[in-house]
């Protein structure tokens, strides 16, 4: 009976928040508010946050306390309110009068003695605070405006495109190769051609919609059109702060978002290419790194959700990098790496691994190096590190070097001539990732 009476008197308290014009609470009643609508799950993380925005705290709420409720549940959308709370109360000189939540995230050292000896436990350094909702607001402007000029900016290039496919018929992790893919990708005044070269080692002459290879993941459009797509105004994409990290030894702001199916420009398809393919559109979610000097968008992930039951495709994501390459005198943020997976109803599970090489002016020559399909980049180049003490962005994020682009490898007879030769068929595949 008690637990049936106090569910009854938290979902009348949150109505009643929603419905008044400001509610006064202290912050021991802010905290026990929010821990009972964690406990409960009766709503979203964006309902808790607009009940949020419409209380009046009458003490100083403290990092603390939103690290505690983080600790014990909070998402983004809830946290990102009580940090708006957070700065509305700074300058309040009354606060809690006790530590009104607790949790092991905030929780001090205990010291373990044992006789006349005594050990610490040195405690995990903790992530550095996240910019205030002002800070957060400059960020995501520095952002727009990169990714609503970003193709303004790329210089007409030619450069090597390195896909690995790779498929488990059973849905799983046990994945097989369907061969690797090589072409040859010229971008110049925005339009984007690419040309294959060989499928598996075989040399062949087709566009990517004509690989002929049955089976896996394709994409296509996705560095310029999905950065520019989360920031048009016609997305309406809500972001909130996630966390610190560092990506390629830069410090990155992480920014979560979300764009619901009736304002996304992604498309999922199932089939052949065929006029039949079955089609939708799909609301999406993910998170973005950026340089919060800059605004510079260094990776993209992507979670499509949401999917008709009915749909063929079950789940599809993909993680896209980008970094700085220099062609010619001029250095650009231009596509490194994406990794591409599917999964659907009858086909299993596919993976695409895509990375671009060898970037050049455009008309210069290029040569397909056919090594390129079994050295994958380095985990230094696409690992996230996480990002501990101070976020001073400035200071740690030093200037990119340019990427040097890869260089042919040259063969010579006893003779000492060059038999270099950029045909040549290459090594049997590595075995497929687990």
């Amino acid at each position: 009976m008690n637990m049936k009476l106090r569910f009854g008197f938290c979902v009348l308290a949150f109505a009643l928040i929603l419905q008044a014009q400001t509610t006064q609470m202290n912050v021991e009643q802010l905290a026990e508010f929010v821990r009972s609508e964690l406990a409960l799950k009766q709503h979203t993380d964006k309902q808790i946050a607009a009940a949020l925005k419409k209380i009046q705290l009458t003490e100083r709420l403290t990092d603390k306390t939103i690290t505690d409720l983080q600790a014990q549940g909070a998402e983004p959308k809830t946290l990102e309110a009580l940090r708006k709370l957070r700065d509305e109360t700074a300058n309040l000189k009354n606060s809690a009068p006790a530590d009104v939540t607790s949790s092991p995230a905030t929780a001090p050292d205990n010291t373990l003695t044992a006789g006349p000896q005594t050990a610490t436990v040195a405690p995990k350094p903790a992530a550095p605070p996240p910019p205030d909702s002002v800070q957060q607001q400059q960020i995501i402007d520095q952002m727009r405006q990169y990714a609503l000029t970003y193709t303004q900016s790329i210089p007409n290039y030619v450069c090597v495109r390195v896909d690995r496919r790779y498929v488990d018929p059973h849905g799983g992790d046990d994945f097989r190769s369907l061969g690797t893919i090589l072409a040859k990708v010229s971008y110049n005044d925005g339009q984007e051609r690419n040309d294959i070269y060989s499928v598996g080692g075989k040399i062949v002459d087709a566009g990517m919609g004509g690989i002929g290879v049955r089976g896996g993941a394709r994409s296509s459009g996705e560095f310029a059109e999905m950065m520019k797509d989360l920031f048009e105004p016609k997305s309406q994409t809500e972001f909130g702060w996630d966390h610190w990290a560092k990506l390629r030894g830069r410090v990155m702001a992480v920014f979560n978002y979300f764009i619901d199916s009736g304002h996304s420009s992604i498309s999922i398809s199932y089939g052949e290419g065929r006029e039949d393919d079955q089609r939708i559109i799909t609301a999406y979610k993910g998170l973005v790194y950026t340089d919060p000097n800059t605004g510079e968008i260094d990776r993209i992930t992507f979670n499509a959700v949401d999917i008709p039951a009915s749909f063929p495709i079950r789940s599809a994501s993909e993680r896209i990098d980008y970094d700085l390459v220099k062609i010619g005198d001029q250095e650009s943020i231009l596509p490194l790496q994406a990794l591409l997976r599917m999964t659907t109803l009858h086909d299993g599970s596919s993976r695409n691994e895509i990375e671009f090489r060898n970037y050049r002016k455009f008309g210069t020559e290029i040569k397909i190096q056919y090594d390129m399909a079994n050295t994958p980049l380095p985990s230094s180049k696409t690992e996230e590190q996480p990002l501990t003490g101070p976020a001073n962005s400035g200071a740690e994020n030093e200037p990119k070097q340019p990427a040097q682009p890869a260089q042919p490898a040259q063969k010579q007879s006893s003779s000492g001539q060059d038999t270099s030769n950029p045909w040549t068929l290459p090594t049997p595949p590595p075995p497929p990732p687990k």
